[in-house]
């Protein structure tokens, strides 16, 4: 799966969320928003803020559920902005043109799925990248790139 793929499934999943100040909003400009709060600027996938979010404020149990095989644990609007900082949601919220409490409900929705294709599966965006990194030098550069 490619990384746009990815931000154009959030999307979708977003579009079609609950949250009324996304329905109908376009696709690729909700999938351009979600790549530059998940992404370093040389395009690359960036996991990492999701991975501090949980390590420093408890919701390690809900992501490490996204991340799995099994069902995926629900996260409240409000721990959004704990998991991937207020700036993020705000910038985001910002480039969509919507409240960040808006921005908040709606990525409590979409985030999960995300991230579970993200991470699960045989062609997940992760193991991709891992494969393509074939030496020890390589995966170690990956790996810097995701979690900066």
């Amino acid at each position: 799966m490619e990384l746009m793929e990815l931000f154009r499934s959030g999307a979708k999943c977003m579009e079609a969320s609950s949250e009324s100040a996304v329905r109908g909003m376009d696709i690729e400009v909700i999938a351009k928003a979600l790549g530059n709060m998940l992404s370093h600027k040389d395009g690359t996938l960036d996991l990492s803020p999701v991975m501090i979010g949980l390590s420093k404020n408890g919701l390690g149990d809900i992501v490490n559920s996204w991340m799995g095989t099994g069902a995926n644990l629900t996260i409240l609007p409000d721990q959004i902005s704990v998991l991937l900082g207020e700036e993020r949601v705000s910038s985001f919220a910002s480039e969509l043109g919507i409240s960040r409490e808006s921005a908040e409900a709606a990525l409590a929705e979409a985030l999960p799925k995300v991230v579970d294709q993200a991470t699960g599966g045989s062609d997940s965006i992760v193991d991709e990248m891992l494969g393509q990194a074939n030496s020890a030098q390589g995966a170690m550069e990956l790996l810097g790139k995701m979690f900066r």
